[in-house]
């Protein structure tokens, strides 16, 4: 397998991050590598060793074809460094709640992956958080997982997983966060020049109440009885304010695309402000 093409892979503590080559010149991309050096983490077999150089690094790396798929979980400590003891304890109690055959590739002290084969029941959105509630619980040390999408172990996985890390990135406050519950502030972000976004948050600006509906109607999939009541509003009121934001901007609400690109200019108005 050739080295990565497209990515320099980078560590500032907490994170491991990733920048496209094509954004940067020669001169900068030489200037990053050593400004930045990754800490190298121990290896307890060769197989994490393969996955970190894969995954964290530009070297080249031999993989032998293999048709199974994998899903790689981050998390990342929010709590501060925890102490040596403490911390081998706490993954020993993480890595209990997965499969045996699932590898743990600890970065840092507080960053790390999980790297599961997808075969049989995976744990659900629903099953991590109660993780991260146990675990908090047991070890006063709150952890936030991100939980990727199923993959092939191929070169094209390095960029893959550099698009998830910057989804992680986005700074959610769920303790779970996916790709589909983080991949729209990233696309939000593209929007950044948009003269047409920057004009719907225009409204935002003189009119406080336009942000909790159009999210309220994003939430609930543009169900007026159920943001209504999430509200704690009329049907009606819901109505008439709908009809109000088409008559103001030509912008329906009712249709999907409509809410996408309000709550899309919603996102980019909360990032800027």
């Amino acid at each position: 397998m050739k080295a990565n093409t497209t990515h320099l892979f980078f560590y500032e503590n907490p994170y491991y991050f990733a920048i496209p080559k094509r954004t940067l010149t020669t001169e900068e991309q030489l200037l990053l590598q050593t400004l930045f050096q990754a800490p190298t983490p121990t290896f307890k077999n060769a197989g994490l060793e393969q996955w970190y150089a894969l995954l964290f690094t530009q070297k080249e790396v031999t993989l032998a074809a293999k048709p199974d798929a994998y899903r790689i979980i981050q998390f990342q400590i929010q709590s501060g460094t925890p102490a040596k003891a403490t911390l081998i304890e706490w993954q020993k109690a993480l890595t209990s709640f997965f499969a045996q055959d699932a590898e743990l590739l600890m970065l840092t002290d507080d960053y790390g992956v999980i790297i599961e084969k997808v075969a049989g029941s995976l744990l659900g959105e629903e099953e991590l958080d109660a993780i991260a509630t146990t675990l908090e619980g047991d070890f006063y040390m709150r952890v936030h997982f991100f939980m990727g999408l199923f993959h092939q172990q191929n070169l094209l996985l390095r960029d893959l997983f550099a698009e998830e890390q910057r989804l992680f990135r986005q700074n959610s406050n769920h303790l779970v966060q996916t790709v589909e519950s983080n991949c729209l502030p990233m696309i939000a972000e593209q929007l950044t020049n948009s003269l047409l976004a920057q004009q719907i948050g225009l409204l935002f600006e003189k009119d406080d109440a336009w942000e909790p509906l159009i999210k309220a109607l994003w939430e609930q999939q543009g169900n007026l009885s159920m943001t209504a009541k999430s509200l704690f509003m009329h049907r009606n009121t819901i109505q008439y304010r709908i009809d109000k934001f088409q008559e103001l901007t030509n912008l329906s609400l009712r249709k999907t695309d409509g809410l996408l690109f309000a709550y899309l200019s919603c996102l980019l108005y909360e990032n800027r402000h």
